[in-house]
């Protein structure tokens, strides 16, 4: 500094930072939780299926769903895409059953059925059924009947829903409908799964086409519904917000 000259400080007055940009979360559509996991759940099986088929190593009419996740390459792509649908259906099962909240109330037993689901088709995806086809059959059993659970409670409380027209309702509990008949069916014919292995198939990939169909019913009931309007977050100012206290 050169001596004799003189130096003007310039105090800062207490100028705000920038602002937080706001939570993209909160502002999300919910129905996009249940397109994701829809279609990243069908497009893995049905990618899985083409390409073990056209591998030989499936039957290209109709093999069970487990059997598309046994041989590379179609094994790492069942296991990652499935393994990520598994978090995303749990998302949705939370996104669901806060979102009836204002109209009607679903037991929390419903809820907790639908993360069990969640597990259960993540421990079937990660164990394929030669690793060890007792885990596998596990979480089979577990995806299968406590997601069923939760269809069927959600299909009698949706009537309750204002939001939820007559052709939605329909779909909800026709798919409910099916998918028990179908999981009946399996369990009458697994003791003979090799004289009956075509029409257990059959109903596996009709139980799991029903649930497709079931979540994707909610797309119309949730509309423009965003995260922030189920979930109770209030943006009072920009970075601010308050916690998920009626997710459960």
């Amino acid at each position: 500094m050169a001596p004799g000259r003189d130096v003007k400080v310039v105090l800062d007055d207490g100028d705000p930072s920038p602002p937080s940009p706001k939570p993209v979360a909160a502002s999300m559509s919910a129905k996009i939780i249940t397109y994701f996991t829809v279609i990243l759940t069908t497009t893995t099986i049905l990618v899985s299926y083409v390409t073990a088929a056209s591998l030989h190593h499936v039957p290209a009419f109709l093999p069970m769903i487990s059997d598309c996740a046994v041989k590379a390459p179609e094994m790492y792509l069942f296991r990652y895409g499935l393994l990520v649908a598994a978090s995303s259906l749990a998302v949705n099962v939370l996104v669901i059953h806060a979102a009836t909240k204002s109209t009607y109330s679903l037991p929390h037993a419903t809820m907790v059925s639908g993360f069990l689901a969640s597990f259960g088709l993540g421990l079937l995806t990660s164990v394929n059924e030669d690793e060890s086809n007792p885990v596998h059959t596990t979480g089979a059993v577990m995806f299968f009947l406590c997601y069923e659970f939760v269809m069927l409670v959600i299909s009698y409380n949706a009537q309750y829903d204002a939001r939820v027209s007559r052709l939605s309702l329909n779909v909800k509990r026709t798919a409910a409908v099916i998918s028990l008949i179908s999981l009946l069916a399996l369990v009458a014919m697994s003791s003979q799964f090799h004289h009956f292995r075509v029409p257990i198939a059959v109903c596996e990939w009709t139980s799991t086409i029903m649930i497709q169909i079931f979540n994707l019913s909610f797309v119309k009931d949730l509309g423009t519904t965003t995260i922030q309007e189920i979930s109770g977050i209030h943006i009072s100012s920009p970075g601010t917000y308050r916690p998920l206290r009626n997710m459960v």
